[in-house]
């Protein structure tokens, strides 16, 4: 990440926490609003977010041997998050030196993690796992939100994604694309500027998300700006 925009992001983290002094662990922590506001401040950081999206209602079987272990789901999930973001920085010509990858710590093997990562990436069984090629696993690291502050930006973007399928008794099973809609001019996009398949995930494809058809036309016509240089 260029200094100028870590710059950015650590400035604009904090005239947001200014506004709205509440501590919060995750982004389930924040009311709507707050979501809301902490999204669009987020979308003036020359940032590239990325994210992969899941319905286990949709996954048959698979879901069953996700509820068994949910770290190999985890693992899983991390991989076709950095195949995208690895795609990415390939065809923006921004992969000569590996790049530096940081997961918020959690109750999770990351030792496990980074050997599953490697050994997909020695052995690529499709061609999206080529794009792991730039990254070195055993270089990956884990901390906390109060490690590394930044950790917010991609806690608000996976929060945004997830809202979009998120259906359940506590939000009277209505789901919200609004903080995705705020984000989605920062998200990583193609040539024609779509989101969806380029740094969004759909796993295993946007129908198989089972989303409400209002929410699935939303986000299929979101479109991000051409990247800038700083």
């Amino acid at each position: 990440m260029p200094k100028a925009v870590r710059i950015q992001a650590e400035r604009t983290l904090d005239a947001v926490e200014a506004a709205i002094p509440k501590k919060w662990s995750h982004a389930t922590d924040l009311t709507h609003s707050q979501t809301v506001f902490r999204s669009r401040e987020a979308a003036k950081v020359n940032l590239r977010f990325f994210a992969v999206i899941s319905n286990k209602g949709t996954l048959g079987a698979y879901s069953e041997r996700i509820e068994k272990d949910p770290d190999k789901f985890y693992n899983k999930c991390a991989v076709y998050l950095l195949e995208r973001v690895g795609k990415y920085l390939l065809a923006k010509g921004m992969a000569d030196e590996p790049p530096e990858v940081c997961f918020e710590r959690r109750n999770h093997d990351y030792d496990a993690m980074r050997r599953y990562i490697g050994k997909i990436k020695e052995n690529p069984h499709h061609r999206d796992a080529s794009f792991l090629k730039i990254f070195n696993p055993f270089a990956i690291v884990a901390r906390a939100k109060d490690e590394e502050k930044l950790l917010k930006y991609a806690d608000l973007a996976a929060h945004a994604a997830y809202q979009c399928s998120n259906k359940t008794l506590s939000n009277h099973f209505i789901p919200e694309p609004r903080y995705l809609e705020e984000l989605s001019s920062r998200f990583g996009a193609d040539h024609r500027g779509r989101i969806i398949g380029t740094s969004i995930k759909c796993i295993h494809s946007l129908a198989d998300l089972a989303l409400d058809k209002d929410v699935e036309a939303k986000i299929s016509q979101l479109r991000a700006l051409p990247m800038q240089s700083s």
